[in-house]
């Protein structure tokens, strides 16, 4: 795949890291091309409240066809990402990583729904504070998030193989 260095790069900077999903999620985009930071909505999306970085890909390499397709761009996007669970790529989309697969996947479904709620919430409170959940909060809620991740991925590898007849 042209963007592996999208997924090397990351395993390499993070032995914590054992699956990277990329993106292009159209409700998360948005927060990559404003200065509106994404902020965690709710409880499913907890990982969001320790911050989600954006990689600007122009800020270091110029223009680009926005596509991670060496290391060296690889290397800067883990650098972005550091220590955080899902990290923007501006006018492309997004990655999220985890411990396992299913933590990834679990921070990638619900980046984008986190998104699709902060969108409602901007539009319902017309500038208004939003009463997002703080760090601790977060941290707190990501912490049993590991657990409903697997009934998560349980519950989709169920409908998936139904869909499928498996």
């Amino acid at each position: 795949s042209l963007e592996r260095f999208i997924h090397g790069e990351i395993y390499k900077a993070r032995p914590d890291v054992t699956s990277v999903v990329h993106s292009h999620s159209p409700s998360v985009i948005p927060f990559g091309l404003v200065n509106v930071p994404m902020q965690a909505m709710f409880h499913n999306a907890a990982f969001v409240a320790e911050g989600v970085p954006v990689f600007d890909i122009k800020e270091k390499f110029g223009t680009t066809d926005l596509l991670v397709s060496d290391g060296a761009k690889g290397v800067e996007l883990a650098r972005v990402l550091g220590a955080k669970g899902v990290a923007l790529m501006r006018a492309h989309g997004s990655v999220a990583c985890g411990p396992t697969l299913q933590t990834a996947v679990f921070r990638a479904v619900y980046t984008e729904v986190n998104a699709r709620i902060q969108h409602w919430t901007l539009a319902l409170g017309r500038g208004a504070p939003i009463a997002a959940l703080d760090k601790e909060e977060g941290r707190l809620a990501d912490h049993i998030n590991q657990t409903a991740g697997m009934r998560a991925w349980d519950l989709w590898r169920t409908q998936v193989r139904a869909q499928v007849g498996w």
